[in-house]
C-alpha cells in the first residue's frame, strides 16, 4: 500500500484537496450513521408496539375499553 505524503510536505492546493476529500468522507459517514439511527429508532418503536399489543391481548380487554380508559379525565397515566 502506498504511503501518503505528510501533509506539511505538500502544496497548499494538495492540502486543500485532501481536506475537502476528508470532509466528503465524513459527510458520507455521517449520513450513513443518521440512516442507521433512524432504522434503530424504527425497530425500537416496532418492538414497543408489539409489547403494547401483547399486553392488550393478555389483559382480556377490548381496544374500545382500553381507549375509553385512556381518555378518561380521572385517570392519569405516568410514563
Amino acid at each position: 500500500m502506498a504511503r501518503r505524503k505528510k501533509l506539511e510536505n505538500t502544496s497548499l492546493e494538495e492540502q486543500l484537496e485532501y481536506v475537502e476529500q476528508e470532509i466528503r468522507t465524513k459527510e458520507s459517514d455521517l449520513k450513513e450513521l443518521r440512516q442507521k439511527a433512524k432504522e434503530l429508532q424504527k425497530e425500537i418503536e416496532e418492538k414497543q408496539k408489539d409489547e403494547l399489543f401483547k399486553a392488550l391481548i393478555a389483559s382480556g380487554k377490548t381496544i374500545d375499553e382500553v381507549m375509553r380508559y385512556l381518555k378518561t379525565d380521572k385517570e392519569i397515566i405516568k410514563v
